[in-house]
C-alpha cells in the first residue's frame, strides 16, 4: 500500500519540480535582463554626462572667443555689429539647450546631437568672423596709412601753397637807378660825376611793380649800398641790420613806401657817405621782408 501512494507521488513531485525549473530559469532570465538594463542605463548615463561635459566646455570655450569678438568689433561699424548681435542669439539658444540637458537626460541623445551641430556651427562661425575681423583690421590698417599720407601730403600741399604765395607775393623793384652827384664849386649846383673821390651823394630812384598778391599798405625798404671791397657803407646813426633769408646783413638806410597794388614809382632817395669813396664797381640792391627786390651797378673811376 505504501508503495503504492509512493508511486502515485512521483509524478506530482516532477511536475512540482519542473515548475520550479521554469521559475528558476524565468527569475534568472529577469535579473539578467535587469542587470543588462541596469548597465545599459549606467552606461547610457555616463555616455551622456561625459558629452554634456564636453558640450559645457565647448560652450565655454565659444563664449569666451564670442566675448572676444564683441570686443575686437566694438571698433568696426556695419555688418558686424548686426553680426555679433546673431552670434549673441545663437549662443543663448545653446546655452538654453545645456540648461535643458542638465535637467532632463532621458532624451539627451537627440539635444546633444542638436547641440553639437550648434556649436560647430557657431565655433565655425565665430572663427569666419574672426578671419573676417583680421582683413577688415588690415584692411583699416592700409586705409589709416593711406589717409597719414594724404594728410602729410595734403599738409605738404598747403606748405607748398603758402610757400607759392609768400613767394608770389614779394615785391619787385624795376627802373633801379643809381646817380653820384658832386656839387659845382661856383652855383653850388649839383651835377653828375663818375670820380670816386668827387662824390658827394648817392641819388637813388626805382619803382614798386605791380602786384595783386601782395598785400596793399606801408612797406620798409632797406637801401643796400655796397663798395669795391664788398663791405656795406653805412654812416654812424643811420645803417643798421636787417635779416635776409634769416641771416643777418647791414643796410645803408632804410625808408617808408606806401605800395597800391599798382605799378608806382618810388619818390627818389638821396644818401651822402661821410668817407671819400674808391674807385670801383659799387651795388645797390633793394629789399623788403627780408628779400631783394631789385638791384643795379654802378663804375667809379
Amino acid at each position: 500500500m505504501q508503495n503504492q501512494n509512493e508511486s502515485n507521488n512521483k509524478p506530482l513531485l516532477y511536475t512540482i519540480i519542473a515548475i520550479l525549473v521554469v521559475i528558476i530559469a524565468v527569475l534568472l532570465y529577469m535579473l539578467n535582463n535587469v542587470s543588462v538594463e541596469k548597465d545599459n542605463t549606467e552606461k547610457a548615463k555616463t555616455a551622456v554626462e561625459e558629452t554634456l561635459k564636453g558640450k559645457e566646455e565647448a560652450l565655454v570655450k565659444a563664449e569666451l572667443l564670442l566675448e572676444q569678438y564683441q570686443k575686437d568689433s566694438l571698433a568696426l561699424a556695419g555688418d558686424n555689429l548686426i553680426l555679433s548681435e546673431e552670434l549673441v542669439s545663437r549662443k543663448k539658444e545653446i546655452a538654453k539647450l545645456v540648461a535643458d540637458l542638465k535637467s532632463n537626460k532621458a532624451n539627451s541623445q537627440a539635444a546633444v546631437n542638436y547641440l553639437n551641430k550648434q556649436l560647430a556651427d557657431l565655433l565655425a562661425r565665430l572663427a569666419q568672423v574672426e578671419s573676417e575681423n583680421e582683413e577688415l583690421i588690415t584692411k583699416n590698417e592700409v586705409l589709416t596709412n593711406q589717409n597719414d599720407n594724404l594728410n602729410k601730403e595734403n599738409t605738404n600741399l598747403s606748405a607748398d601753397k603758402a610757400k607759392l604765395k609768400s613767394l608770389a607775393s614779394r615785391l619787385q623793384a624795376s627802373a633801379v637807378k643809381i646817380e653820384t652827384l658832386k656839387k659845382k664849386w661856383l652855383t653850388g649846383k649839383e651835377t653828375g660825376t663818375l670820380k670816386a673821390n668827387a662824390v658827394e651823394a648817392f641819388r637813388i630812384s626805382f619803382s614798386i611793380n605791380e602786384n595783386n598778391v601782395a598785400e596793399a599798405g606801408d612797406k620798409t625798404l632797406y637801401v643796400k649800398i655796397t663798395g669795391p671791397e664788398g663791405v656795406t657803407l653805412a654812416n654812424s646813426g643811420q645803417g643798421g641790420t636787417f635779416d635776409i633769408d634769416g641771416k643777418s646783413s647791414k643796410y645803408t638806410y632804410k625808408i617808408s613806401a606806401v605800395f597800391e597794388n599798382e605799378t608806382k614809382p618810388v619818390q627818389p632817395t638821396v644818401w651822402k657817405p661821410t668817407e671819400q669813396l674808391k674807385p670801383g664797381k659799387y651795388t645797390v640792391e633793394i629789399y623788403s621782408e627780408g628779400y631783394k627786390m631789385g638791384s643795379t651797378l654802378l663804375d667809379l673811376k
